[in-house]
């Protein structure tokens, strides 16, 4: 998918202020190339492809407001997107949430400074124990649970989800405890594959942020994105096509 614009952003790179001393090397093109070219995994309903998906529409809204180049995606294997960092193919990627402020000091990564929007992350635990978010963090219980979730700090000890459908399932079985994930993505399965054994609590809600290496490229798409993801906030755009991708927490059961 390629999305262009209309005028261009004149910035330049600033020290990053995150990053756990992780430094990616620059490749040999110029950092400032304004082209840009983010990848991102699979997630069901929400980007199944990048031509006309709820997310694929939500970074062309972003486009709009970036044109002094192009932006385009690619859906790829979550160890591309998430554990190879030093790939210079990707400027971006997506999607990540922002558990707190600092976060991802501890990271070989930056957040982008703006949030596409609140993503709902939804506690799903088998209703033969169900669980919710104050028996997660219990002191007394923590390392207790097999919890499988998005691979990033959460404070306590989790499985990185590889394949949100294998991991549902076994969820359903009783073969794990729960599966922390956004609520969009993991209902379309449990309703998908009629998953009636699954227990639904709140989790919490966190910034929904893209993610980029720490170097100079790195920053500098990290501010002309932030500035075209404000300038989108601004004019109501991005609200209107970020509530197709999520929506505020859905108290149901299966």
């Amino acid at each position: 998918m390629i999305m262009r614009g209309t005028f261009i952003f004149s910035l330049l790179p600033q020290p990053a202020q995150a990053c756990n001393a992780t430094v990616t090397p620059d490749g040999t093109a110029p950092y400032n190339r304004p082209d840009i070219h983010g990848i991102a995994v699979f997630l069901p309903q929400v980007l199944e492809n990048v031509e006309d998906s709820p997310f694929a529409n939500l970074i062309r809204v972003v486009n709009k407001y970036y044109p002094a180049g192009r932006i385009s995606l690619s859906i790829e294997p979550v160890r591309r997107v998430y554990l190879d960092i030093s790939d210079q193919h990707a400027d971006f990627r997506f999607p990540i949430m922002k558990i707190r402020d600092g976060a991802d000091s501890q990271t070989p990564y930056q957040f982008g400074h703006e949030m596409l929007g609140k993503v709902s992350f939804v506690l799903y635990s088998n209703k033969a124990m169900p669980l919710d978010k104050a028996a997660v963090l219990d002191m007394a219980n923590l390392n207790k649970y097999r919890l499988a979730a998005p691979p990033t700090n959460w404070g306590f000890h989790t499985d990185s989800v590889v394949d949100l459908e294998r991991s549902l399932k076994m969820l359903n079985q009783g073969r794990i405890d729960g599966v922390i994930w956004a609520q969009e993505e993991a209902d379309f399965l449990i309703r998908k594959l009629r998953l009636d054994h699954v227990h639904r609590s709140h989790f919490d809600d966190y910034p929904d942020v893209i993610f980029l290496s720490c170097n100079r490229r790195g920053n500098y798409v990290n501010q002309v994105l932030s500035k075209a993801i404000a300038a989108a906030r601004a004019s109501g755009e991005l609200a209107r096509a970020y509530a197709a991708v999520h929506q505020p927490y859905q108290d149901w059961q299966p």
